[in-house]
């Protein structure tokens, strides 16, 4: 086996490496969790060292451990991973970025209501009856985790009102999913960017046309039927998710173009991140910049004359 380009190791140790992360997320699922969500980029930069044809066939050979009925679950999601995972690597290296996080968020996501359908019919449930008893489990659990947080009278307030959030997640629902799944695809595209120094996510911007979705799905919201108030609500949900990405690569060019310390790029992003009105803010910085283009307004005009 030839040596790599980069030190003395050899494509044996990747593929070695590799075999035995894949084995990892289907044998340990549940405590492999975080390395299974960051299997697609794993692909990725496995496939970099080698060729695509090597990388599939090698990424398919712990497949063969479905034939072990304790771990069909785990193969079938493992696949899914692995899908998504090369999908990743043809529109990274395609530079449609968009379609990198859209195509394998599209196949997540139908693979999990595929599972939902597939497990309602088993058990002779509706699809509204699976979901809301989905809802119910992870409200337990939320349950659980309040009442060594929450005063009782906080909690009290949180019983009476459980019955009206249960209500809004399970109208909500396709697009919680949704966004969750494209939140996965893009931090898997975040790590091979840092990775593939020639993938630009600051330059992204989403087509025009995405705004009138936007204003379809505000139209819908205003409608008072409840099957297309459901579908205005899960369409504004999923475009707002968008806008939020354009709104990021807005705030990554600026304090790109600035210069700013990587230390407090971080903090930035953590703060973005973790407060849901700044995320509303930023998704309102990449609805406007369909018009405005405030990338090319930010350009450091100093930088330029140098």
């Amino acid at each position: 086996m030839p040596l790599m380009s980069r030190g003395t190791k050899t494509l044996w140790i990747y593929t070695g490496v590799f075999l035995f992360m894949c084995v990892l997320v289907i044998v340990m699922t549940q405590r492999a969790v975080p390395l299974a969500l960051c299997l697609p980029s794993v692909y990725c930069m496995y496939s970099e060292k080698s060729t695509i044809r090597n990388a599939v066939a090698v990424g398919l050979i712990p497949a063969v451990l479905i034939f072990l009925p304790a771990f069909f679950h785990g193969v079938i999601l493992y696949l899914c991973l692995l899908g998504c995972g090369m999908l990743l690597m043809k529109y990274v290296r395609s530079h449609k970025y968009g379609l990198a996080v859209l195509a394998p968020a599209c196949l997540m996501f139908f693979a999990f209501m595929l599972s939902i359908g597939i497990t309602a019919g088993s058990e002779n449930m509706t699809y509204h009856g699976m979901v809301s008893r989905l809802v119910q489990t992870v409200m337990d659990q939320v349950a659980m985790i309040y009442e060594s947080m929450l005063s009782p009278g906080d909690m009290m307030q949180f019983k009476i009102s459980r019955t009206a959030i249960e209500a809004r997640i399970i109208k909500v629902f396709p697009s919680i999913m949704a966004t969750s799944f494209a939140f996965i695809m893009w931090i898997n595209l975040l790590i091979v960017s840092g990775i593939k120094r020639d993938v630009l996510l600051k330059a992204w911007k989403c087509p025009d046309w995405i705004v009138a979705l936007f204003i379809l799905a505000c139209v819908f919201t205003l409608i008072s039927t409840d099957s297309v108030n459901a579908i205005g609500l899960n369409l504004l949900i999923v475009v707002s998710q968008v806008y939020f990405y354009q709104g990021m690569a807005i705030v990554a060019s600026f304090m790109a173009e600035y210069n700013w310390a990587k230390i407090i790029r971080w903090i930035i992003y953590v703060l973005i991140l973790s407060q849901i009105y700044i995320m509303i803010i930023i998704s309102t910085l990449g609805l406007f910049d369909t018009w405005f283009n405030f990338r090319k307004r930010i350009r450091n005009t100093k930088g330029d004359e140098k």
